[in-house]
């Protein structure tokens, strides 16, 4: 349940009910319902690891491509009232056998080269080809860990950076006429070089300096990828041009976190829940290999877990994902 989006709250009252550890009223007798989230929230820090260790990835993919994005969380500050991004899923997916599957899943606070290292730091070996955005911390890490790696910006990122920018030089009135032509080409010039490069043409014909910059910059990269693509109808599924594929697995963990984020501040311990949502988005979350696994695991250790509950906490109370 954890594992595909549901609240410790939630898992917990229904594992007390399962488990036929209710309490009862002292004077009716009625069984009390409990969603008191420790429960569950216990169980994650303590055993999420050790269903987890079995499917670890050991290295990175050898084959096909790693894509990589992040998902940025909002927090509203208490004392500004503003919303603010609090932290970062940082997301991997390669591929096995021609097949998608999520590779690993870290929590940051911020999107730093830095941080961008000490994930792909995390695994040894280097994947053939990377898919990302561009972007200057991503980047700057992909090159520095995978120097010998295929770098390839993700073309939906890069229209979309496009896009924005030429909405933003919509809104100076001597531009809108030729800006709102433009627009409408955008989409088709991504198709490949023949509509690209008169598409380009057009764009500096119309004189507006930013966009002939961005053009002259990120546009060659455009271009330059266009050579690396290949025939769509014989490129394989393992060599996306966009980060796209990785939507699929991402969009759930989005949707589950995000109206919860704000009870998220242990870093460590939102990892372990990460693991547990890696193993649902692979299919890897099977209960009766939990149940083995867990129970090796304490038949291993007297009867005891490897760690004391409650153990993974913040130092001096400052919360590590704000």
């Amino acid at each position: 349940m954890v594992g595909s989006g549901s609240t410790y709250r939630d898992t917990a009252l229904v594992a007390r009910e399962r488990a036929k550890r209710l309490r009862f009223d002292t004077e009716s007798g009625e069984a009390r319902f409990s969603r008191h989230g420790s429960l569950v929230m216990d169980w994650v820090e303590v055993f999420a690891p050790v269903v987890f260790e079995p499917y670890r990835p050991r290295e990175w993919p050898t084959s096909g491509s790693l894509l990589l994005d992040d998902l940025p969380f909002r927090v509203r500050d208490p004392e500004t009232g503003r919303h603010r991004v609090a932290f970062r899923i940082f997301c991997a997916m390669g591929y096995v056998a021609g097949r998608p599957k999520l590779w690993r899943l870290e929590a940051f606070t911020s999107k730093s080269q830095g941080d961008w290292e000490a994930f792909l730091a995390a695994l040894p070996g280097s994947p053939p080809r990377v898919v990302c955005d561009n972007d200057g911390g991503l980047v700057n890490a992909v090159r520095s860990r995978f120097p010998d790696a295929e770098l390839y910006l993700c073309e939906w990122h890069l229209r979309h950076a496009l896009e924005r920018l030429m909405r933003k030089l919509r809104t100076e009135a001597e531009h809108r006429d030729r800006i709102d032509e433009l627009l409408a080409q955008v989409e088709a010039a991504f198709t490949g070089p023949r509509l690209w490069v008169p598409f380009v043409a057009r764009a500096h014909a119309a004189g507006i300096p930013r966009l002939s910059d961005w053009l002259s910059t990120t546009g060659q990269v455009v271009e330059e990828q266009f050579g690396r693509r290949g025939q769509r109808s014989t490129r394989p599924a393992e060599m996306p041009l966009s980060t796209s594929p990785l939507d699929g697995f991402i969009n759930p963990i989005r949707a589950a976190i995000g109206p919860r984020a704000y009870g998220l501040k242990n870093r460590e311990r939102t990892n372990r829940l990460l693991m547990l949502m890696q193993l649902h988005a692979n299919r890897q979350d099977d209960d009766s290999d939990f149940v083995r696994l867990i129970r090796t695991c304490l038949e291993a250790n007297h009867g005891r877990p490897n760690v004391a509950r409650r153990a993974v906490i913040d130092v001096g109370r400052i919360a590590s994902l704000r």
